[in-house]
């Protein structure tokens, strides 16, 4: 497969940034956009110069598309991506994968029936600083860990959920700060602590009383390999503040905060700091307070990944699989509070 043909459905704001990272990837083409509002999608295909395409039957049985890009809503993904995947095309699907875990699920095993890839946004592990930090936990830099903590303590105004219906709904957002805002560092989180034991956490609505979901949550964690953490996620905090993201091991500690790290507390030196001193290249996104405060490199490099894996037919580094692990704390975090208890996940 030389060149890999791109389609997008669904044209809101993040679709310019799947249409910017599909252009700049070698092997990637992008060809066409689908929306339900006709409008939306011709717009897009007017700033990317690229077709656009009113019908979704006439946009999937197009032979120059082999991927397809979710863009939607949330709580739509599962239901599009399943007609996207029994039509033969691989799937990028924005996080989450869906809104609960049997839509979810359905779409993972919808995918894996046909035989197509399904590769879940989740760009934040691709950042070379998060790279460096789990290629030390890997190799027993910080020995074994103690504690991990998760702050994305952000900032949305009123205007931002006034103007678009479907945010913080749990039919198609799936939630607030947590499903929404906080997924990519509670997924940073997970992939960097390993997996979520149990959970019990706290939801509210503390500023926009207006939204179904919470704007404020705090979680208490115990994961797998015995370490203990903390999940703070918000929208009501101004003015924003970038995430951060706290490892703690026996033989040191490591912050990221934002993009960047921050701290590197280690007790033995190794290669990971000869790394750390050549790393030069920047991610500027910094959604705390704008959430189209993002840069497209993170994108880029997802994309890129999926292009590698579909010519050398192996799985994306993010498969559906690993999109379901952050969905699962935050559900579980959700039924917590619901039930006033200890979760087991």
């Amino acid at each position: 497969m030389s060149e890999i043909g791109f389609g997008i459905i669904g044209c809101g704001n993040i679709s310019s940034f799947h249409a910017q990272a599909i252009q700049l990837v070698p092997g990637a083409r992008l060809v066409a956009f689908f929306d339900e509002i006709p409008a939306r999608a011709e717009k897009r295909a007017q700033e990317f110069k690229v077709e656009w395409v009113s019908s979704l039957s006439d946009f999937l049985s197009r032979s120059d598309i082999q991927v397809v890009n979710l863009c939607t809503p949330s709580g739509t993904h599962a239901g599009l991506g399943i007609k996207v995947a029994q039509a033969g095309k691989h799937i990028v699907v924005e996080k989450p994968i869906d809104v609960t875990l049997e839509k979810a699920q359905a779409l993972v095993s919808a995918c894996e029936d046909a035989g197509v890839k399904l590769a879940a946004i989740f760009q934040s592990r691709f950042l070379p600083a998060v790279q460096i930090i789990r290629k030390a936990i890997d190799r027993g830099r910080l020995g074994r860990l103690i504690m991990g903590d998760a702050y994305i303590k952000w900032f949305r105004t009123r205007e931002y959920y006034e103007s678009t219906p479907w945010r913080g709904t749990w039919a198609l957002d799936g939630g607030g700060a947590l499903m929404n805002q906080s997924i990519h560092t509670i997924d940073l989180l997970q992939y960097l602590m390993g997996p979520v034991a149990s959970v019990f956490g706290f939801t509210e609505k503390k500023l926009h009383i207006g939204i179904e979901a919470e704007d404020t949550a705090a979680a208490v964690l115990k994961f797998k390999n015995g370490a203990i953490g903390v999940i703070e996620g918000a929208t009501s905090l101004y003015p924003g503040f970038s995430r951060r993201v706290e490892i703690h091991g026996e033989k040191g500690s490591v912050i990221l905060d934002g993009n960047d790290i921050t701290v590197w507390k280690l007790k033995d030196a190794g290669e990971e700091e000869e790394e750390l001193s050549r790393l030069t290249e920047k991610d500027t996104s910094n959604a705390s307070a704008d959430p189209l405060a993002l840069d497209v490199g993170g994108h880029r490099r997802q994309i890129e990944d999926l292009v590698k894996a579909l010519q050398n037919h192996r799985d994306p580094a993010i498969s559906g699989r690993e999109g379901l692990k952050a969905i699962e704390i935050i559900l579980a975090i959700y039924q917590s509070s619901r039930e006033k208890r200890m979760i087991e996940i």
